[in-house]
């Protein structure tokens, strides 16, 4: 899997950055929440998905329950940074009201559902379903994460119920460890801690367990 991420963008956020529309009532401090913007867009674009066993689904199937939908790419090491401290929160905190749903988008690689299963896996994140764009397109990518003149991932979605699109997180907020490695450009190092299942983001952080428990508790319904 080394050698398998080679690239992935985020900036800092700007000074002026729009109010959060999650940073409020629990979450009013919490630096993931805090890093959250209004999307570009409030509807999720009609993409077909491919799940686990070639399964075809709608993106629109996945609506119910409070949705955090991590948008990333195999090439984007700090997506793949994440994934491990994602799938910690879903075994603790999923259920009939809130789940993580990870969607691979703008993938460089052919890869099968059993290929991005064992990717997954490999990333200790096998607790998720591997589900990816059909056809391997950026419909998600190019439609949630502009920034500025081009898209940015890690981009993690927050998706209500109904399917409107909350919010939006470009891996902005980066534990000190997970930043230094990033600036430093030290990408490899990056991927083999999260082959290591090591938590590196502030999703795996106090700020992640606080994030994933208010949306547990239905944060969307009585924030």
């Amino acid at each position: 899997m080394a050698g398998l991420a080679f690239a992935g963008s985020s900036n800092a956020m700007a000074d002026d950055a729009p109010t959060s529309p999650v940073a409020h009532g629990i979450l009013a401090n919490n630096a993931l929440a805090l890093a959250f913007e209004p999307p570009t867009r409030t509807a999720l674009p009609d993409v077909t998905l491919i799940g686990g066993k070639d399964r075809e689904l709608e993106i629109a199937d996945l609506k119910g329950r409070t949705l955090l939908m991590p948008l990333w790419a195999e090439w984007c090491a700090p997506c793949l940074s994440e994934l491990p401290d994602f799938a910690r929160l879903q075994q603790k905190y999923a259920n009939d009201k809130f789940a993580i749903v990870p969607i691979l988008t703008g993938t460089q690689k052919r890869l099968t559902s059993t290929n991005l299963a064992d990717v997954l896996v490999f990333l200790h994140a096998g607790i998720f379903e591997p589900l990816m764009e059909k056809n391997y397109r950026d419909t998600l990518m190019k439609a949630m994460a502009r920034k500025g003149g081009g898209v940015e991932i890690p981009c993690n979605l927050l998706v209500a119920p109904d399917g409107t699109v909350i919010g939006r997180e470009i891996g902005a907020k980066r534990s000190d460890d997970e930043q230094a490695m990033v600036a430093s450009d030290n990408k490899s190092q990056l991927i083999k801690r999260a082959e290591a299942g090591e938590t590196l983001s502030l999703w795996g952080k106090e700020e992640g367990e606080q994030f994933a428990a208010a949306m547990a508790n239905g944060f969307l319904a009585h924030g």
